[in-house]
Formats: C-alpha cells, structure tokens, sequence
C-alpha cells in the first residue's frame, strides 16, 4: 500500500468524477499515491464507472448522508488505518496542475502540518479558492505569489494536504458539527489553535471552477428550496453550521454577527426573484 492518500469524496457526479481521476492519472499520480473514492452512494453509474475504468483505485461505500465532512472523516479514518504519512483533500471538481499535489506533499513533510493550494476558476486567473485570513472582523482569501507560502487562519478543503501527526494530535474532520459546508475551516482552525502551521503554497494550484451549491437537492430554482437549506445539511445556508462557526471563530462576538444570515439570505432572494439565480 502506498503510503500518501489522495481523499476524494463524491456524490453522484461520475462524469465530473472521471475527469479529476484521468487528470491524476495522466499526472503520473497513480504510480506512487493510494487514491480513495469515498463514494456516497450515488445512483448514476459512479460505482460501476470506477469499477470499469480505475480498478486500481480504492472505493469506500458511504450511506448517502455523508455529504463532504462525512466523505473526507470516513476517507482519513481508513487512510490513517493504513498508516499514510499524508492525507490529501480533493475534491472531484477540482483539476490539480502537474505538480500542484506533489508540492504540498514535500512541503508539510518538511513542516509536519497542513498546505493547501490556490484554485482558480475557468480562466485560470480568477482566484476561486485558498485561505483566508481575519482582517477587521472580515474574512480576506489569501493569494501567495509563486514560490511563496502564507500562512493562514482557514483553509477550503479542495486540495489540501495534511501531515500524519496533525491526525494524531488532532483527529479527523468534525462532520457532526460541520457536516459539510464549514468542515474544513474548522479544521484549519483547530489546527491553528493547537500550534500547528496552516498555509497556502502559491505554487500548487488548480483549476476548480464554482459549481452549482444546490445540485445535491436537483435544483436551485425557486425560493422555497432556497430557504429550505436552512435545515437542510448539505444546504450552505444550513443554520446550525453558520452558528457553529461564529460561536468558533468569535466567541461570545458572535450574538451581533448571526443577523448577517438572514441579511445574506434576503440578497440571495431578491437575485433569484430578479435573475432567475443566484
């Protein structure tokens, strides 16, 4: 078994899912990383794709309510099971350059923490995706220039590499608090917390263009299903998830900063009723 994980947890995207596993194949990933599917149960041919065309890969079945918190938790428990030395983030919709995963592999085997890469959307400019760090009460994505580090308070989890000691020290993925949006920063955050380096390397990146946040639920279309993702929990406007995360981040600061919600809410209504979306 080889010794550095690749964990991607997926949801009936095969199509998607494909692309990212032929992307690290023609990277030469294949050869000298062990590459986990957790596959929350999905019913368009996920199974029987990865069956077919990535016999090498490993495939852990999930219950259908995983969602990403779940997926990435189940992923390193089997990952760390198999004494990997580092367990690495990726999403399916994410498209790793050529040695974007290799340079955040070398760097926290030096560090003995957590790296992540910089996304970008479509054009290969717009930055999608990072860190972030809290700046006047503001979250701000950090951008590091090639050949430099940054280090970070919150990592998005979409390709990101994570020491073995961080999972000894301090677990895995809480996906009973944060069970899919949130999961990831808060993380980064414990890890922080506990005197562990968080970063970004700005010499890994990747193309990971913003997707549809309401496809597990088929549609985003109407404003029922909108406000419905407040108790639904792979919804980002799951509350209980927002709460947690200010409770975290700001203490007793966060009873002034949840009415935000409701603010953001009320925007993302009004773009719906106006441009059909959000």
């Amino acid at each position: 078994m080889k010794t550095n994980w690749i964990i991607i947890p997926v949801f009936n995207r095969c199509g998607m899912t494909r692309a990212c596993l032929l992307r690290l194949k023609d990277s030469g990933i294949f050869s000298s990383y062990s590459i986990c599917v957790v596959d929350d149960a999905s019913t368009d041919g996920t199974k029987e794709m990865l069956q077919d065309e990535f016999p090498e890969v490993i495939r852990v079945e999930g219950n259908g309510n995983l969602f990403w918190g779940g997926g990435i938790a189940l992923g390193m428990k089997h990952a760390q099971a198999a004494d990997a030395n580092v367990h690495i983030w990726l999403n399916d919709d994410c498209l790793p350059d050529q040695r974007g995963i290799e340079r955040l592999v070398e760097r926290v085997m030096d560090t003995k923490g957590i790296c992540g890469g910089v996304c970008f959307e479509e054009d290969g400019e717009t930055l999608a995706y990072s860190g972030t760090v809290l700046k006047r009460g503001k979250l701000h994505k950090v951008h590091p220039p090639k050949g430099s580090f940054a280090d970070v308070e919150f990592l998005n989890g979409n390709l990101v590499a994570i020491h073995r000691d961080v999972v000894d020290q301090i677990g895995f993925v809480d996906c009973e608090n944060y069970p899919h949006y949130g999961g990831d920063s808060e993380y980064a955050y414990r890890a922080v917390n506990h005197g562990i380096k968080v970063e970004v390397d700005g010499s890994a990146s990747a193309i990971n263009p913003r997707g549809d946040y309401y496809s597990r639920f088929k549609s985003r279309s109407d404003l029922f299903k909108l406000w419905r993702g407040m108790f639904m929990k792979g919804s980002p406007n799951y509350f209980p998830t927002y709460i947690k995360f200010l409770r975290l981040r700001f203490g007793v600061r966060a009873g002034y900063r949840w009415p935000a919600y409701f603010l953001r809410m009320f925007k993302s209504s009004v773009k719906l009723l106006v441009n059909g979306k959000i």
